[in-house]
C-alpha cells in the first residue's frame, strides 16, 4: 500500500515538480553556454590551434611585468639631515682647540694622537698631527678656516647613505617607508593588461609560452584548468535572482500566475524554448533567433504585462548565453517592449502576419542603428539584415504553431480561441440553431446581458459571451421540454409528474457537459454549463409536487435541486444572474421599467439568500453594477413602442387603435 500512496502524493504535486524540473533545465542550459572547449597545450610546444578569448580576462604575467618595471623606475627616497654639517663643524672646532693646547708641549706621545682620532672619528697619522702643530698660530687658524670652508662646500652636496664615499658622515638618509609609498603610487597608475573578448590569445604555429598558459588557464580553456566556481556561482545566482523578481511581481500584480501552476509552467516552457534556440543557433546566424517568440506567445496566452516582466528577465539569461552581445541584447529588448507594451490582446491568428512584419522591421532598424552607434556597422552584412527581418516572421510562425498545443495541454484559453468559439459556424452552435432555435435566441439574449455586465465590472466579457452561447447546449437533447422551444399551447410536462419533469430539466446540464467534452470545449465552458444553475431549486415543479401530493411533507426539496457546482468565477456568476433574469423578464406580461427592475432585484436577492454565491469572488459593489447594467440593457430591448395607425384610420374611416406589429 505504501507505493500507491507515495505515487499518489507525487502525482498530486506533478505540476510543481514539472515547474521545478523546468527551472533546473533553464539553469543547466544557461550554464552550458559558459562551458568552453578544453585544449591540451604544454609549455614550449607549437600550438596547432588559433584560440580566441571567450570573454575578457586579466593578462597576469604582462601586468606583473608592468608593475615590476614601474617599481624599479621609482628611485630610492632620502631625507636631508642638516644637523650633520653642524656636528662635523663642531668636531672640527673642538679638535683645533685641543691642538692649540698641545702646541704648548714640546713632546707629545703618539698615543695622544690615537685618542684624538678615536674621539673625533678621523684617521690622521702622527706625522700629520706634527705638521699641523709645527705651524704658527696664524697659519693654524687659516688652516682651520680652510677646512671649515671645505666642509661647508661638501655638505652642500647630497651625501647619500649607501653610496660609495670616503665621507662617513652622510647628510641624506635612505627612507624605506617613503620609497615604498612612491612605488605603490606608481603601481596604482599602471593599467592592467586586459585580454579582450574575441582577441586572439595564441595563433596556430606559435610556440606556447608561460604567458599563453597563464591566460588560457585563467579562462579555464586548458584541460588542466580547475572549474571556475566563481563564474558558475555568479551565473546561478543571477538566474535565481531573475526567478525571484518574477515571483515577486506575480505575487503582487498577477496572483493568478502563482495560484495557477499551468501559467507558471507555460511561462517556464516558453522561456526554455527561447534560450535553447539562442543556445543552439551559432553566432554566425544569431540574428535569425526568434526573439519575439516570448512576447507574442505570453501576450496571447496570458497578457501583455506578464509578458513584459517575464521576457525582460529572459533577456538577462539570453545576454549571458550570447556573451552580452550588445546588438543582440538591444534587438531582444525592443522586441520585448513592442510585445509587452503595445500589444494589449491578440484577437485572431491573422494578426500574427501583421505583427511579424512589424517585429521584422524593428529588428532591422535596431540592428543598423545600434551597430552604427558602436562603430560596428562595417561588420553587418546584407545576410544579417535579411536574417533579422525574418526573425520576426519566424517568431509569428512558431507562435501560431505552438499556441494550440499550449491551449490544449494546459487548458489555457486565448482570445483567438474564444473568437473561434463564437463563430456561428461552430458545429455545436449550428446544432443549437437547428434543434433548439428558441434556446439559441435565449442564449444570444443572455450573452448580450452578460457581456455588458462583465464589461461594467471589469470581468472577461469575451469569455462571458462564449459561456452564454454554450451554457444551454444540453437542451438539444430534449428541446421541446423547454418553454422557449415549445410551439403553441402544448406542453409535454402537463402529461408527466413534477419529479420526472424536474429530472428531465436537470438532464440538460448532464447532457450539456457530455457535449462539451465530446466537442472539446474548454473547461470554463463546462463550469458555465454546470455553474449557471449550481444547486438552485426548480421551484415550479417543487411547488406542483407538494400541491399534488397527498402528504406534502414527503416531498423533499433536495430532489428538486440541481446538483451542480457553485459559481467560482465572476463570469459564471454573471451568467447565472443573466440566465434567470432573461427568462423571467421575457415572461412578463407588462415589461415596464419598474417591473424589470423589481424582477432583477428579486432574482439576485433570491440567489444570494439561497447561498448560490458562497464560492464566487464577486463583491456586493459588483452586484449593484450588474443589476444596473441588466436594467439598462433590458430597457433597450423592452422599450415603449408607438402604435401605428391602420390605413382606415388614416383615411378617417375608423378610430380604432392598431396593433404593434413591427415597432422600433
Amino acid at each position: 500500500m505504501k507505493i500507491p500512496r507515495f505515487t499518489s502524493s507525487i502525482w498530486k504535486y506533478k505540476n510543481y515538480l514539472m515547474l521545478l524540473f523546468l527551472m533546473l533545465f533553464v539553469v543547466i542550459v544557461v550554464l552550458s553556454s559558459t562551458l568552453e572547449r578544453k585544449y591540451d597545450l604544454k609549455l614550449g610546444e607549437v600550438s596547432t590551434y588559433t584560440i580566441k578569448a571567450p570573454r575578457e580576462t586579466l593578462d597576469r604575467i604582462s601586468t606583473e611585468q608592468r608593475v615590476k618595471i614601474a617599481r624599479e623606475e621609482v628611485s630610492a627616497q632620502f631625507n636631508h639631515v642638516k644637523e650633520v654639517r653642524y656636528d662635523v663643524l663642531d668636531k672640527l672646532s673642538n679638535l683645533f682647540k685641543e691642538l692649540y693646547e698641545l702646541k704648548n708641549y714640546s713632546s707629545i706621545a703618539t698615543v695622544i694622537f690615537d685618542e684624538l682620532n678615536q674621539k673625533y672619528g678621523i684617521a690622521l697619522d702622527a706625522a700629520g698631527y706634527r705638521k699641523i702643530l709645527a705651524l704658527d698660530t696664524e697659519s693654524m687658524t687659516n688652516y682651520e678656516r680652510l677646512l671649515t670652508d671645505i666642509i661647508n662646500k661638501i655638505y652642500e652636496l647630497k651625501i647619500e647613505e649607501g653610496n660609495l664615499s670616503d665621507i662617513e658622515n652622510v647628510n641624506f638618509f635612505y627612507d624605506s617607508e617613503k620609497t615604498e609609498q612612491k612605488r605603490e603610487e606608481a603601481v596604482k597608475n599602471i593599467s592592467p593588461v586586459i585580454i579582450k573578448k574575441d582577441q586572439i590569445i595564441i595563433s596556430a604555429g606559435e610556440v606556447v609560452t608561460e604567458n599563453h598558459i597563464s591566460i588560457l588557464d585563467s579562462l579555464g580553456l586548458l584541460k588542466t584548468s580547475n572549474v571556475n566556481w566563481k563564474l558558475n556561482i555568479s551565473i546561478i545566482s543571477l538566474i535565481l535572482f531573475t526567478f525571484l523578481i518574477e515571483y515577486l511581481y506575480y505575487k503582487k500584480y498577477r496572483k493568478e500566475c502563482i495560484s495557477n501552476t499551468n501559467y507558471l509552467n507555460v511561462i517556464m516552457i516558453i522561456k526554455l524554448i527561447i534560450i535553447i534556440l539562442v543556445r543552439v543557433i551559432s553566432d554566425q546566424y544569431i540574428y535569425i533567433v526568434p526573439f519575439a517568440l516570448g512576447p507574442l506567445a505570453i501576450t496571447a496566452l496570458i497578457d501583455n504585462k506578464v509578458s513584459l516582466m517575464t521576457n525582460l528577465m529572459t533577456l538577462v539569461l539570453i545576454a549571458i548565453i550570447i556573451k552580452f552581445n550588445i546588438v543582440v541584447v538591444f534587438i531582444g529588448l525592443f522586441d520585448v517592449i513592442l510585445g509587452g507594451l503595445f500589444l494589449k490582446r491578440i484577437r485572431n491568428r491573422m494578426h500574427f502576419i501583421k505583427l511579424s512584419v512589424w517585429f521584422g522591421l524593428t529588428n532591422v532598424i535596431v540592428l543598423m542603428t545600434v551597430s552604427f552607434i558602436i562603430a560596428n556597422v562595417k561588420s553587418i552584412t546584407f545576410i544579417d539584415i535579411i536574417l533579422s527581418f525574418f526573425s520576426g516572421i519566424l517568431s509569428s510562425i512558431l507562435v501560431a504553431g505552438i499556441l494550440p498545443i499550449f491551449e490544449n495541454l494546459f487548458n489555457i484559453v486565448t482570445s483567438m480561441k474564444l473568437l473561434e468559439l463564437i463563430n456561428p459556424e461552430h458545429p455545436l452552435l449550428r446544432k443549437l440553431v437547428v434543434e433548439a432555435p428558441g434556446t439559441y435566441n435565449h442564449s444570444l439574449m443572455v450573452a448580450n446581458l452578460s457581456e455588458a455586465a462583465s464589461d461594467a465590472i471589469g470581468a472577461n466579457s469575451l469569455l462571458t459571451r462564449v459561456s452564454a452561447y454554450y451554457h444551454d447546449i444540453g437542451k438539444t437533447g430534449r428541446p421541446y421540454f423547454f418553454k422557449e422551444n415549445q410551439v403553441g399551447n402544448k406542453n409535454p410536462h402537463d402529461r408527466i409528474d413534477p419529479l420526472t419533469s424536474a429530472n428531465i430539466i436537470f438532464s440538460h446540464v448532464k447532457y450539456g457537459l457530455q457535449l462539451a467534452r465530446e466537442y472539446g470545449l474548454p473547461k470554463f465552458v463546462e463550469h458555465a454549463i454546470e455553474g449557471h444553475h449550481a444547486n438552485t431549486l426548480v421551484k415550479y415543479f417543487y411547488i406542483m409536487a407538494k400541491k399534488n401530493a397527498e402528504d406534502p411533507d414527503l416531498i423533499k426539496e433536495k430532489d428538486f435541486r440541481y446538483g451542480g457546482e457553485l459559481p467560482r468565477t465572476k463570469e459564471v456568476t454573471i451568467l447565472m444572474f443573466a440566465d434567470s433574469v432573461e427568462a423571467a423578464v421575457r415572461s412578463l406580461s407588462d415589461p415596464t421599467q419598474e417591473n424589470i427592475r423589481n424582477t432583477i432585484e428579486n432574482i439576485v436577492n433570491d440567489k444570494i439568500s439561497d447561498g448560490q454565491l458562497k464560492n464566487s469572488p464577486i463583491s456586493f459593489r459588483d452586484i449593484e453594477i450588474i443589476k444596473q447594467s441588466f436594467e439598462k440593457t433590458l430597457k433597450g430591448i423592452y422599450h415603449e413602442r408607438i402604435e401605428y395607425p391602420k390605413e382606415d384610420d388614416i383615411n378617417g374611416k375608423s378610430k380604432g387603435k392598431g396593433l404593434d406589429t413591427n415597432g422600433y
